[in-house]
């Protein structure tokens, strides 16, 4: 064998081991985490470290921050290793958390502790430029967050599906000028519940389907996954969201959220076990 035909073996088995590669992570399960709002009347107010334990085990890879009980970057990092949980995101309100020295702030503190990503946790404008224009400020914070390697997305409630604008709803306004680089994550209780399907909220917005919030529409006394609401309102169609975000190749993370008991750890036991058995 001479050289050359070394050398060209050598890349041949390189490319077939990144395409297995490629495989491999694109059947890989997405790990799922639990947005710590589900337990907000036990998160911080307990020693933190024990409820991080919990929250590993039952089940969840990761958590996604909603405040972080006056804890440094340093302390938060120790209470993810220690209880072998990712950071997977955290949830920021306000404009000046999303530009300027704010940005870098939260950036740099999040690089630190170890969280992989960051939303929008509510906005709210009264006319189609200001959707717009924080559309705009999204995006280039998404541009900005890049360098940290941090992903960025605006997280919806359901005012962003009941409010029109010449026939445009308010979230299509929001990524209507926005840098592709800007991530949607999904709340699917709050998409049914105005009457939308998830599915197409989903495809609309190929390679901007970071993660998704996971919750039940206008959820049951408990707010368990599959159980009907209390109202009669529409069910989340699990099994369709699943398929749908799993087909998407910017997909990275389940999030469930439970708000219904956030004294409790049942809803989120019940709730990952339900999701785990399905993906």
């Amino acid at each position: 064998m001479n050289r050359r035909e070394f050398l060209q073996l050598g890349l041949g088995s390189a490319a077939f081991c990144a395409a297995g590669c490629r495989s491999m992570l694109a059947n890989a399960k997405k790990p799922i985490a639990l947005q710590l709002w589900s337990i907000n009347k036990l998160m911080w107010k307990e020693d933190p470290a024990k409820t991080f334990a919990k929250i590993r085990e039952i089940g969840f890879d990761g958590v996604e921050f909603a405040g972080y009980g006056d804890r440094s970057a340093k302390d938060i990092r120790k209470l993810l290793q220690d209880a072998g949980l990712r950071g997977m995101g955290s949830h920021l309100c306000g404009d000046d958390q999303f530009s300027g020295d704010g940005l870098k702030r939260n950036l740099d503190f999040m690089a630190e502790a170890g969280i992989e990503s960051c939303a929008s946790a509510w906005a709210d404008y009264d006319t189609a430029e200001g959707w717009i224009k924080f559309g705009v400020l999204m995006g280039k914070a998404a541009e900005t967050a890049q360098k940290w390697g941090i992903p960025v997305s605006v997280h919806n409630h359901c005012h962003e599906f009941t409010k029109k604008y010449d026939g445009v709803y308010a979230w299509d306004l929001i990524y209507k000028e926005a840098s592709p680089l800007l991530q949607q994550q999904l709340d699917t209780s709050q998409v049914v519940n105005p009457g939308l399907d998830c599915v197409e909220r989903i495809q609309k917005y190929p390679g901007r389907n970071f993660c998704i919030h996971m919750k039940e529409n206008v959820p049951s006394t408990w707010g368990f996954f599959g159980v009907p609401p209390d109202d009669g309102g529409a069910l989340v169609p699990w099994d369709d969201v699943i398929a749908a975000v799993e087909a998407d190749p910017s997909f990275r993370w389940y999030v469930i959220e439970c708000e219904r008991k956030p004294d409790s750890y049942i809803p989120a036991q019940k709730n990952f076990e339900f999701l785990k058995a399905r993906i």
